[in-house]
């Protein structure tokens, strides 16, 4: 769990707003529920569970040192803001494009897995992805009044 905390921690852009364990848990539980179903069985594995990972590998017939490094991938995404932020201005979206997003920030999918997935092109797929990274830089950078900047 210390992992988790620490991740989170990275994530937070208020040092003094450390989240508790709860909150930790919360959010990856609420977020965990939009993962594909290999992914949501693992996090809840490691976190509802309280299954260590080398037990986790046991169970699934796989070295430790690749469970870890599949969690850490799963919790690095679901602490990106970027999707959040996107349903949040939601409006600048279409449903495909939001559909994509998802797909590429929350589930990980790669740009062809999701050009197949989506019957899209390449161009379209990155495009929506430019567009979100876009919105989330727009929303998590402060903005300057006139009288800031000079």
């Amino acid at each position: 769990m210390k992992g988790l905390c620490e991740s989170l921690e990275a994530v937070s852009s208020d040092p003094v707003c450390t989240p508790s364990e709860r909150d930790v848990r919360e959010l990856f539980r609420l977020r965990g529920n939009l993962l594909g179903g290999e992914d949501r069985a693992l996090i809840a594995m490691y976190l509802e569970g309280g299954e260590t990972v080398r037990r986790i590998a046991t169970l699934a017939a796989v070295n430790p040192s690749s469970v870890a490094r599949r969690i850490r991938a799963i919790i690095q995404r679901l602490t990106d803001p970027t999707y959040p932020v996107c349903l949040a201005h939601r409006q600048q979206f279409s449903t495909l494009e939001l559909r994509v997003v998802k797909d590429y920030f929350v589930r990980g999918l790669s740009i062809s897995k999701i050009r197949r997935r989506r019957n899209l092109g390449r161009y379209r797929v990155r495009a929506a992805i430019r567009k979100a990274r876009a919105c989330a830089s727009a929303a998590t950078t402060p903005h300057q009044t006139d009288e800031e900047k000079g």
